[in-house]
């Protein structure tokens, strides 16, 4: 059943400002060395509704004749290359892009906003695609891009992230990625170290590593994003125990988190694992102290202050960029002893606005970004990713920890439950920083996380 624009528009807005009062916020896609946005089409300080202002202000009498593409992103998704394809798009049509970037924290809200009511303020704008596109509401304000040619040239796994009720919404260049703790293979050949295949085998190997004189992990626990990765790294574990988790948990508010109930023993592995302290300090893992610290990862992992860390495959390919001259690899997160990797199901992708005055011009850039030549472009640049959203690519390579986690996954690779379960609660981080202090229980994360969902479900109807 659809849900209603305005219920739909209401559901972004509400997640939108829960995430605006984050102290921070990340992205996988922003900590690649890939690039920042730049260049001259990147406009980061100006917002869309100033943009739709400032075109009602001159008139819209022109506006079948438009030649200028809005896209709005969060401000980590566009890198260097997209802005070179962007310019190359420009030069050959004569049509430009311009880029609205809005923080990551607060895009949600923006984008909400800039969505509310039928506004043509952005033609295009990004958003992850699969469960979040769905929960966002995304297939109400979306076109129609089914019959468009590159459509057949997209992966399976890209057709189906992208459509909504049989329909392709999304185009989407990024790709799959494999997600498991990341280790220092060549500290691990220099110190006889094993990787474990049970969670008692984890703890083992962390207090082995403790015992050498590192700290076993990087885990930004002050920012808002990364340590949830442990949460869905128990996805595979979750689908073991009920195959149709997903569907069940989708159907309805009434069916709930709490009725998986290997959720909650893995929880409290995580919980051991986050609480353990070494003095007043924490015993297995380390950050820098700040809300936003997913960049110092790259010194520590490469300099061997710490020695593995949660993160995806592709990392290596970013610590390698970053000077690092160690081998990592990559094994299943060992919560409830699984050993199945999580697959991130794709990231994030670009969607025209069907009340766009530009849907013809935005459609002709679609088609420019699915060239075969612009696609090698784009994936040589993209050294973050390690798979592509369109079949036969020859440009993009899997790191070194991405063939690994592949080759010790004891099944297939299982789409991360942030991906596919509606509802998503983005407080995880909050109640993961309370498994560290003490302050929150396994039963009171599961709470916490069934009434958002319960919220969610009744804004929607």
């Amino acid at each position: 059943m659809r849900k209603s624009t305005t219920k739909v528009l209401s559901a972004i807005l509400v997640a939108g400002m829960t995430m605006s009062m984050l102290a921070g916020c990340g992205d996988k896609a922003a900590e690649s060395t890939a690039g920042e946005a730049g260049g001259g089409t990147a406009d980061a300080s100006a917002t869309p509704a100033a943009d739709s202002a400032a075109d009602q202000e001159a008139g819209d009498s022109d506006s079948k004749e438009k030649k200028e593409i809005t896209l709005m992103a969060s401000q980590n998704w566009i890198k260097d290359v997209d802005n070179e394809l962007f310019d190359a798009f420009e030069k050959e049509t004569g049509i430009k892009v311009k880029v609205s970037l809005t923080p990551d924290n607060e895009y949600k809200t923006l984008l909400g906003t800039t969505l509310s009511g039928g506004s043509d303020a952005v033609d295009m704008f990004m958003y992850p695609a699969g469960s979040e596109m769905e929960s966002g509401g995304i297939p109400d304000v979306a076109v129609d891009l089914s019959g468009e040619q590159w459509v057949a040239d997209l992966e399976k796994w890209a057709v189906d992230a992208n459509s909504y009720d049989g329909k392709v919404i999304g185009f989407s260049t990024w790709g799959i990625d494999y997600e498991g703790v990341l280790y220092n293979k060549t500290y691990f050949e220099e110190n006889n170290l094993e990787v474990p295949a049970t969670w008692d085998e984890f703890i083992a190997l962390c207090d082995q590593i403790k015992g050498l004189g590192k700290t076993p992990l990087y885990e930004g626990i002050n920012g808002t994003w990364h340590t949830q990765s442990w949460v869905y790294g128990m996805t595979p574990c979750m689908a073991a125990e009920k195959p149709d988790f997903v569907e069940y948990l989708n159907q309805s508010k009434d069916n709930k988190l709490a009725d998986i109930t290997c959720l909650k023993t893995g929880l409290e592995q995580l919980a051991q694992l986050l609480s353990a302290k070494d003095g007043n300090n924490p015993k297995y893992y380390t950050n820098d102290g700040q809300a936003e610290d997913w960049f110092g990862s790259y010194t520590s992992l490469q300099e061997q202050e710490t020695v593995m860390m949660f993160t995806y495959s592709s990392y290596a390919a970013e610590l390698a960029a970053n000077g690092a001259t160690d081998e990592f690899g990559m094994f299943p997160v060992p919560l409830l002893d699984n050993q199945t990797a999580v697959s991130n199901g794709g990231g994030v992708s670009k969607f025209i606005n069907k009340n766009s005055k530009a849907i013809d011009e935005c459609k002709e850039l679609l088609n420019f970004l699915a060239k075969k030549e612009n696609l090698e472009t784009y994936y040589a640049a993209r050294t973050d990713l390690v798979t592509s959203s369109f079949k036969d690519v020859e440009s993009v390579k899997p790191t070194t920890a991405t063939t690994e986690i592949m080759e010790r996954s004891k099944g297939e690779p299982v789409v991360m439950g942030m991906k596919t379960i509606l509802y998503w609660d983005p407080d995880m981080y909050k109640y993961l920083q309370g498994f560290a202090d003490g302050s929150v229980t396994a039963d009171q994360f599961i709470e916490n996380a069934d009434n958002y969902r319960a919220t969610m479900f009744d804004t929607a109807e």
